[in-house]
């Protein structure tokens, strides 16, 4: 009778044991369930806010790229002038050397969600693999096109412009019309000098001057292009990963 009785109980103790084991093995389920579901909201979070901020880098890029491709064009047609024979139109030197200093646009770049997403380590939460690579490399490409823009703006600025001060007439370029309108500023007349552009411009000393200034255009110009390509195919793998 003690030997059945005996019997009874571990069975029942082992099913007691069960129950509560399989209990557990439910609740860590469906806790593991909640936070994977928490995971993928968080995710998809990530990923809108990443969307739509490379939307806006793309559209900034195009409009910065247009910009200095305009002010490229206008060094180009400038070192032509240079080169050929023909008589130099002041007001045309003048509306080039407009184009080419002042028509460029500076890169404005919407960082707030990637930069959140990796100082965080949220990037952890971007399930697929590619597009978690894609997002790691963010800095590389952000910074190697800063990099070049730097270049640019130190060569025009500290070197170009000032280099302008006896070989053309500054106060006749045209100010931005939005500049006058929008701070109601008295509007500056043009100078009363005279200067010879066929003698001031028609310089191997200018000539290699401005011809500098054209490559870093195009070194800006293939870093945007590249910036692009980036943002373009990262995002396409951001909005294959976003729910429908």
């Amino acid at each position: 009778m003690e030997t059945g009785k005996t019997s009874k109980y571990f069975k029942y103790a082992i099913g007691e044991i069960l129950l509560v084991v399989i209990g557990i093995l439910i609740a860590l389920s469906i806790n593991n369930w909640n936070e994977e579901r928490k995971n993928r909201i968080r995710e998809q979070s990530i990923l809108k806010n990443l969307q739509s901020d490379f939307k806006a880098n793309i559209d900034n890029v195009d409009k910065t790229y247009n910009s200095f491709l305009e002010a490229y064009e206008a060094s180009v047609n400038l070192l032509e002038i240079i080169s050929s024979d023909d008589t130099i139109d002041g007001s045309e030197i003048e509306h080039l050397l407009d184009e080419i200093i002042n028509k460029t646009m500076s890169l404005d770049i919407n960082t707030g969600s990637i930069n959140e997403m990796l100082n965080t380590g949220s990037i952890n939460l971007i399930r697929d693999t590619n597009l978690k690579k894609q997002l790691s490399n963010w800095s590389y490409y952000q910074t190697d096109t800063q990099d070049d823009i730097v270049i640019y703006r130190d060569y025009l600025f500290d070197f170009f412009i000032p280099s302008l001060t006896n070989k053309s007439i500054l106060r006749n370029m045209e100010v931005p019309a939005f500049f006058e309108e929008d701070l109601k500023l008295q509007i500056i007349s043009k100078s009363n000098f005279k200067i010879d552009y066929n003698k001031t411009i028609r310089t191997i000393e200018f000539e290699n001057e401005l011809y500098n200034n054209t490559l870093n255009y195009i070194y800006t110009l293939n870093s945007y292009k590249v910036f692009k390509n980036y943002l373009t195919d990262t995002l396409k793998l951001i909005e294959s990963n976003l729910d429908d």
